[in-house]
């Protein structure tokens, strides 16, 4: 009985984990794909989870859900970093007016534009260049070490460290998008200028098209810098899903 109940909570903490965390709660990936994902990172936890004693019905539904909580809470924070790539594409988008062309993308399932979608699939390239993949796994495995079953804590250490990598989510958003904004922050000051000067000048179809051109040019001209900037942010997945482990972890 108490086997069962091991497997049972290691399960539920890893597919709840694979709900919310990066590109594994996708429904592009494969149903099939995902069971093999998950039960293959079942087998290689079960080693690491000590001994549990036969619980009552009662308490292992509470450790369960527990259990449930804490995999939901490790992907999502371990989504934060593709959430602040994706948030600086928006920025962009919004800025150069391309958020007016935003339809439905089944891939990331929200509502995305052209530079979202290629700030995206970048750091997805990067993700898998990188090997952060696995990463992400041994981080998975390392949660039985530092969070035993059952142990999981909400401490005000953890709610803040939420709250602190948020807020280094908008700072990263802001980091990746600066400049491209900039770029097209000057473009309105011009055009401004000149709407002054010659008043007969149709600015508002001349921003539309200068705007998309010169973001799309300084785009592919920072490109290497964004590729490497994208190579010291999304490493910090691992960081912070540790990071969060151990605040949860606390006695």
């Amino acid at each position: 009985m108490a086997e069962v109940q091991l497997v049972s909570l290691v399960i539920c903490r890893i597919f709840s984990f694979m709900v919310t965390a990066p590109i594994l709660s996708q429904r592009s990936f494969p149903n099939t794909a995902k069971l093999i994902v998950g039960g293959s990172l079942v087998v290689a936890a079960i080693p690491l989870v000590g001994k549990v004693k036969a619980m009552s019905v009662v308490i292992f539904a509470l450790v369960a859900l527990k259990e449930t909580l804490l995999g939901l809470a490790m992907g999502y924070v371990s989504q934060l970093v593709f959430q602040a790539v994706i948030m600086a594409g928006s920025l962009i988008d919004f800025q150069n007016g391309f958020s007016m062309g935003q339809a439905y993308d089944r891939t990331m399932e929200v509502s995305s534009s052209q530079f979202g979608r290629m700030y995206y699939w970048l750091a997805l390239a990067v993700f898998f260049m990188l090997n952060l993949h696995l990463e992400l796994f041994r981080a998975v495995m390392l949660s039985f070490t530092i969070v035993p079953l059952g142990t999981a804590t909400l401490t005000n250490a953890s709610v803040k460290g939420v709250v602190i990598l948020t807020s280094k989510t908008l700072a990263m958003a802001f980091n990746v998008a600066a400049p491209l904004i900039i770029a097209v922050m000057v473009i309105d000051i011009v055009l401004g200028i000149l709407s002054r000067s010659v008043p007969q000048m149709n600015v508002l179809m001349l921003s539309l098209s200068l705007k998309s051109t010169v973001g799309m040019i300084i785009f592919l001209i920072m490109l290497p810098n964004v590729v490497e900037l994208l190579g010291k942010i999304i490493p910090q997945s691992y960081e912070y899903l540790v990071e969060f482990l151990r605040s949860v972890g606390q006695a």
